[in-house]
């Protein structure tokens, strides 16, 4: 079974990688509106495992790669803040220069390095920020995301990434709202 979308044919492994993306969407809508850093990441973890998925299954290498070590990062700092320990200041670094190096080892295009830069940005914000700029890095990397999954032909990630940069935008703006 295929069919044929923006002059490309698609089948089973799109809409498969299509579904993961709906979980992806769901999982990351949770995890956003979070009020405590733990929960948020948690989440996250499992909204980036679904978004491993997606791009597995769309054979997307530079987003495959990615979101496996967003998977463990997420976890690794979810359980940092669970466990109310010190982050070890070369750990963030050893985050960003593996996103830098999977960048380098999957470069296809220049949009093929988008993913490395959002996870860049999002890495520095989760281990040095508090939840309100984890918004904000959470909204420059959908934008990212948006580019790169229209890229790969990704209709459902990039209704993703639209809906994610809406949701973090209004988190950001009712609890700014809320603090007043």
């Amino acid at each position: 079974m295929t069919f044929e979308l923006f002059g490309q044919e698609f089948g089973i492994f799109y809409i498969i990688s299509q579904v993961f993306a709906l979980l992806t969407i769901i999982f990351n809508l949770i995890a956003i509106q979070q009020r405590k850093k733990t929960r948020l990441l948690n989440i996250d973890t499992i909204a980036a495992f679904c978004s491993l998925g997606h791009y597995v299954f769309l054979g997307a290498w530079p987003g495959i790669f990615n979101k496996a070590v967003t998977s463990v990062r997420n976890a690794t700092a979810a359980y940092e803040a669970s466990a109310k320990i010190k982050v070890p200041k070369y750990l963030p670094l050893f985050f960003v220069a593996l996103y830098v190096v999977l960048g380098i080892i999957t470069y296809e295009s220049p949009v093929s390095l988008l993913p490395m830069a959002a996870a860049t940005i999002f890495t520095i914000a989760i281990y040095l920020c508090d939840v309100r700029k984890i918004r904000y890095a959470s909204v420059v990397s959908n934008v990212l995301w948006i580019i790169y999954n229209i890229s790969v032909y990704s209709v459902v990630g990039v209704l993703a990434d639209v809906i994610l940069m809406i949701n973090g935008l209004v988190a950001i703006y009712r609890y700014r709202k809320k603090k007043k």
